[in-house]
């Protein structure tokens, strides 16, 4: 059968930036892209794991060994690194901010391998310690969440800080499938603990802000404010975990209702941010490599496809095939509509066009996941 989405070209992407070092971000070297970038790495090599492909899953092998030798002194785990012909080493923890989604996806990626036989955790178990007390040392509290800084995780030009659900949602995920992995009860009741903290905080009291009754956990909480911005990848990451399964079918119920029946593809926060809104200023003075947020690109309402992958393969594990289905043809007609690809990094939220990067792992990795969820292979045990 032919391919509706470029499955076979992502699965060729994934296995070109399979380095001896661990999986490039992209083939491009824009904006520091060709290095190894923890989350995009161990993203990839999951999908890897999820298709039983041994180039791309020994990638992943290689990255979490090279970001376990590159650790920081008080368990830091890079937010990428890489190597010159000379053997120069250019090791980043984070740049405007600390990156803390790297060491969450790193204890995801670990447990996630040694559940699939690629790894054997007393090699990791070192490390994986010192992660976890540098964790539960930023949560200083005792009250099982992490406060994280604006541009600590992936959306690292997107104005939210403070308790922010997608980073809550890795590690308690990375800490139930260690927990499982090297029989470390406390692990696993911490992982329930963040849970619970999660269906208790996360879901205030009231009506959504942006009008109706809410249906959306809200994406971060902090002393001053609550961001009640839909943040896909965090409600696909909770849904496909089932950290809180009393609200998982209320997520997906949502997403189904809000996006996939009005023919639309959930972007990567919602709703968008706009000049003359409160979020604007904010936006509009914080990034890196140049403003990238205008209404509709990059965070700010664009379209991701390794987003809508975690979201199909959650749909796909909790037995909704209809739910994928639609959202497998929506992207399909996406791509149909566009003169020329090359794995860009996201999709105008309005236009449809493909912009950022070329050659991203992370949107390979999205169609792989797609794919998977499609033809319903998603009974893997990093899944659960």
């Amino acid at each position: 059968m032919k391919d509706d989405l470029p499955l076979n070209d992502s699965i060729t992407l994934l296995r070109e930036l399979a380095t001896p070092l661990g999986i490039r971000a992209s083939r491009s070297s824009v904006a520091n892209y060709a290095a190894i970038f923890a989350r995009d790495a161990i993203m990839a090599g999951l999908a890897g794991l999820t298709i039983g492909d041994a180039p791309i899953t020994a990638g992943l092998v290689r990255t979490l060994e090279h970001l376990r030798d590159l650790q920081g002194p008080q368990g830091q785990i890079a937010s990428n690194f890489r190597v010159e012909a000379d053997d120069t080493r250019h090791v980043s923890f984070g740049t405007l901010a600390p990156r803390f989604d790297s060491a969450t996806w790193f204890l995801v990626g670990v447990g996630a391998a040694c559940q699939h036989g690629q790894a054997n955790f007393e090699d990791y178990r070192a490390a994986v310690t010192r992660v976890i007390a540098l964790l539960d040392g930023i949560e200083y509290n005792g009250r099982h969440l992490l406060y994280v800084p604006a541009g600590g995780n992936w959306a690292d030009e997107y104005p939210f800080d403070g308790y922010i659900l997608y980073d809550q949602v890795l590690r308690a995920w990375g800490l139930r499938l260690l927990g499982t992995v090297a029989n470390e009860p406390a692990w696993v009741a911490k992982a329930e603990a963040i849970g619970h903290t999660i269906a208790e905080r996360f879901w205030p009291a009231g009506d959504w802000q942006y009008g109706g009754a809410r249906r959306f956990p809200v994406a971060a909480i902090s002393p001053v404010r609550t961001d009640e911005h839909v943040d896909l990848a965090a409600c696909a990451l909770l849904a496909l975990s089932d950290l809180v399964p009393d609200r998982t079918t209320g997520i997906l119920d949502a997403m189904r209702d809000t996006f996939l029946n009005a023919n639309a593809l959930p972007p990567a926060f919602s709703p968008v941010i706009a000049e003359g809104d409160p979020d604007w200023e904010p936006l509009a003075r914080y990034h890196l490599h140049g403003f990238r947020n205008r209404p509709h690109e990059y965070h700010n309402g664009g379209i991701w496809p390794v987003w809508l992958g975690w979201l199909a393969l959650a749909f796909a594990r909790h037995g909704r095939p209809a739910d994928v289905a639609t959202l497998h043809a929506l992207t399909a007609a996406h791509l149909a509509r566009l003169s020329h690809f090359d794995f860009e990094e996201y999709f105008h939220g309005v236009t449809g066009e493909a912009l950022g990067t070329q050659g991203m792992a992370y949107t390979a990795t999205g169609f792989v996941f797609l794919e998977t969820a499609r033809f319903n292979q998603v009974d893997l045990p990093w899944t659960r």
